[in-house]
């Protein structure tokens, strides 16, 4: 794309109305000339002779500038009211760009300018300039567009506008070197003071060359730095500096990384660099005039000397790489970030032999190679990359195929993951579609995910033991979800999992909890949040689903048992309880589904929510639909042995809906839902309306039933199977509770139908709910 962020013209011609078309035969230097000069800025040129072998013209480019520049011929910034360009054309020519060079004496201190060019060169393209050359497919379009980008560059260079200070200070040019230097950014600025001085990092280096080889274009070096801090002593068992051969022209082992910083002024303030100086710093004395020209002179030197002295009597056969990091202040922030702080890191090897005079063999003519910054990754690198806020960190229950890829998507957003949770081992068949490789074969899940998450800078806790149990132990859940957790997902496809995971939602866990789950061979996707204070719960947001979910596409999937969980024979004699699908779906599927846990943690918890995909069956195409639910309503059951009634936002609005439509006699109905004899819940989701031959009166109602059982039957079949006749309820007109008659019903509910048989009362004030007692002996 154009480096100035302006828009290309057209090609317009001076002599004819049409672009040059490139003819056989026709010579490249004198078509790129007819070319060139049909850009209104370029105001003659020449064939030159070939250098090289390969072709090369000269273009004079008219410089706009203000008129008092213009009259002195030169501006103040020494550029040319015209300024010859050399165009150079490259082996590969049409398919690679012409390479630009300015004149040899043009002043050097202009960003935009490529690093370590004899004769100047700008950069006039962000990115790679073969690309932008090549996208406009017609040679002369590119050659063209490349000179107006060359125009617009000489005009800024000459009212000193290839840095705004609007957007920022543009970094020295760096690209493409050879030599790498991998370190938090952050943390080099962070160590920067008002003083001037130095700090020592632990690091570690591959080098691809042979010993004898100096540092140079024949070797490369990558160092990188977690930015640990390490005294300068070297002792017999010391490790600061160790090298071993990875083949014969490699050798990687630990080295070091010296940060410096500069030197306040005479009078107490900051130092600062103002000047733009392009990269140059090919030796160590270089290294050293850059370093006094930023203020860091006096720390490069001390750090210089204090390495020197960490080798005194010691030797070491193997060349050993260190990092440099000079930190300079500019006047404005750096582009793309909020920092005035520029890094310019280098690469210089040291070598320790026997008789040496100075770890430099060479003293300052000693080669130092500028490299290319990479940041290390951190939190807030993969939170840039991603686009993501900081997100409290996650517990993941299950490291499976679900579990593993939400994992890995939350990390590469910068998220942390704190603890993993698995009790099983990876087997060769959970390969068609895990986030980990054939290497962790056989390891536990948890543990082989937890390795993985170490190369992304995480140390999560591993849990291997049975969820299911665990999370019933207050002191195991705080292992498995520790107060680190801001989230935790549950991904294990477990019903038992899931009440454990709801009988652990006391009002101390303060993680908000989340269901993620495929079904419908991977057509499918649910995923499940708590409200605020844990409710409405994964049980009741289930049961939610089951009771609302539509008669489409999402049901067909959920509901369809031949679309389940199957058992797929893995080896012989024994059996796997998984689902059949492709890798990717089911990353198509998680993917979403990481996106709306994102979501939903940027958003304040209030109500519960439920998200649930459907996917094509011959297309990618997916439906994603949301639905926030409301906590429940909870009533405690009389006669129970503590057990619970939870009505939905839905239901309950429905029952006094109703016995309002009745001010004058008491109504009723039948109630749809889940039971839960482990949770001692009851929950409801839906009514059934009482059948026709139902009596009402103002102090009874009796429930009919005509028609009942065949309505109870359709409802759990409409369900999938899932929802079942969980008890019946009738209003009372006035505000009292349970009548001796209610306790009686109870009582024959019990004895006539199947257990649970609760009978809910609504009166204008509340509800009332209670199941007759179950006595020894019974059933």
């Amino acid at each position: 794309m154009p480096l100035w962020g302006s828009v290309p013209r057209p090609p317009r011609r001076v002599r004819t109305a049409e672009p040059v078309a490139t003819e056989a035969g026709t010579d490249p230097a004198e078509h790129l000339l007819r070319v060139a000069l049909t850009h209104p800025e370029c105001v003659g040129g020449a064939v030159l002779d070939p250098e090289g072998g390969r072709p090369s013209i000269r273009i004079d480019m008219n410089v706009e500038m203000p008129l008092d520049m213009k009259a002195d011929g030169i501006s103040s910034s020494g550029v040319r009211t015209c300024e010859p360009v050399v165009l150079k054309l490259p082996a590969a020519y049409p398919w690679q760009s012409p390479r630009f060079y300015l004149r040899e004496d043009f002043p050097r201190n202009f960003p935009h300018l490529m690093p370590f060019a004899v004769t100047p060169r700008p950069c006039l393209v962000e990115g790679n300039q073969d690309e932008y050359f090549l996208q406009f497919g017609l040679v002369e379009y590119g050659i063209f567009h490349l000179v107006e980008q060359l125009a617009l560059w000489l005009r800024k260079a000459a009212i000193s506008d290839l840095i705004s200070s609007e957007q920022g200070w543009e970094p020295m040019l760096r690209r493409d070197f050879r030599d790498i230097l991998e370190i938090d950014a952050d943390a080099a600025r962070n160590a920067v003071t008002k003083n001037g001085g130095w700090v020592v990092w632990q690091g570690r280096f591959f080098r691809r060359g042979t010993p004898e080889a100096c540092l140079n274009d024949v070797t490369e070096t990558w160092i990188s730095s977690k930015g640990v801090q390490t005294p300068l002593t070297q002792k017999a068992d010391d490790k600061t500096f160790t090298s071993r051969r990875a083949d014969l022209a490699a050798s990687l082992g630990n080295t070091l990384v010296g940060v410096v910083w500069p030197d306040k002024n005479p009078d107490g303030a900051p130092r600062i660099s103002a000047t733009y100086l392009p990269e140059s710093v090919a030796t160590l004395r270089d290294l050293r005039a850059r370093a006094a020209e930023v203020g860091c002179g006096r720390g490069l030197q001390a750090f210089l000397a204090n390495v020197e002295r960490s080798f005194t009597g010691m030797s070491l056969l193997a060349p050993i790489p260190i990092g440099i990091v000079l930190c300079v202040r500019r006047p404005i922030h750096l582009i793309d970030s909020t920092s005035d702080i520029e890094l310019l890191p280098y690469v210089v090897e040291i070598r320790a032999n026997q008789n040496r005079t100075s770890l430099f063999a060479l003293g300052d003519d000693e080669p130092v190679a500028p490299t290319m910054h990479y940041q290390s990754l951190t939190a807030a690198l993969l939170q840039g990359l991603s686009g993501a806020p900081a997100r409290a960190g996650l517990a993941m229950l299950g490291c499976g195929s679900v579990g593993s890829k939400l994992a890995m998507h939350a990390v590469r957003g910068g998220q942390d993951i704190v603890t993993v949770s698995d009790e099983s081992s990876l087997r060769p068949h959970n390969l068609a579609r895990h986030a980990l490789g054939a290497e962790h074969v056989s390891s536990n899940k948890a543990e082989a995910l937890a390795m993985e998450l170490v190369g992304f800078g995480k140390a999560p806790t591993v849990h291997k033991g049975d969820l299911s149990h665990d999370l019933r132990d207050p002191e195991h859940v705080k292992q498995i979800i520790p107060k680190t957790a801001g989230a935790a997902i549950n991904s294990t496809a477990s019903l038992s999992v899931r009440e454990a995971l709801v009988s652990a939602a006391t009002p101390r866990l303060r993680a908000r909890l989340f269901e993620a789950a495929l079904f419908g061979r991977g057509r499918g996707a649910f995923l499940l949040a708590d409200g605020k204070g844990h409710n409405p719960s994964h049980c009741d947001l289930i049961a939610e689903l089951y009771a609302t979910i539509d008669g489409g596409r999402a049901a067909e999937l959920l509901f369809d048992p031949a679309g389940g969980l199957t058992e797929i024979q893995i080896g012989q004699g024994c059996g796997s309880l998984t689902m059949t699908m492709e890798d990717a779906r089911l990353s198509g599927m998680t993917a979403s589904l990481s996106q709306e846990v994102s979501r939903a943690l940027d958003t304040p918890v209030q109500q519960g929510l439920i998200v649930i995909g459907t996917a094509d069956e011959d297309s990618p195409s997916t439906c994603w639909t949301r639905y926030n639910v409301p906590a429940f309503e909870t009533v405690s059951i009389a006669g129970s042995d503590g057990w619970q009634l939870r009505l939905s936002r839905r239901v309950a609005d429905r029952i006094r809906a109703e016995a309002k439509a009745c001010p004058s006699v008491e109504t009723g109905g039948v109630m749809i839902g889940l039971t839960s004899a482990r949770l001692k819940t009851v929950t409801v989701v839906d009514l059934l309306e009482a059948p026709a031959d139902s009596r009402r009166t103002p102090a009874l109602f009796v429930l009919g039933t005509d028609g009942l059982q065949s309505a109870i039957r359709n409802r759990h079949e409409q369900s999938g199977r899932t929802l079942f006749d969980v008890g019946t309820w009738h209003s009372h007109l006035g505000d009292e509770g349970p009548s001796s008659t209610d306790w009686k019903t109870a009582a024959d509910l019990a004895a006539e139908r199947t257990p649970p048989s609760i009978l809910l009362i609504t009166t204008p004030a509340r509800f009332h709910a209670l199941v007759s007692p179950r006595k020894d002996g019974d059933g």
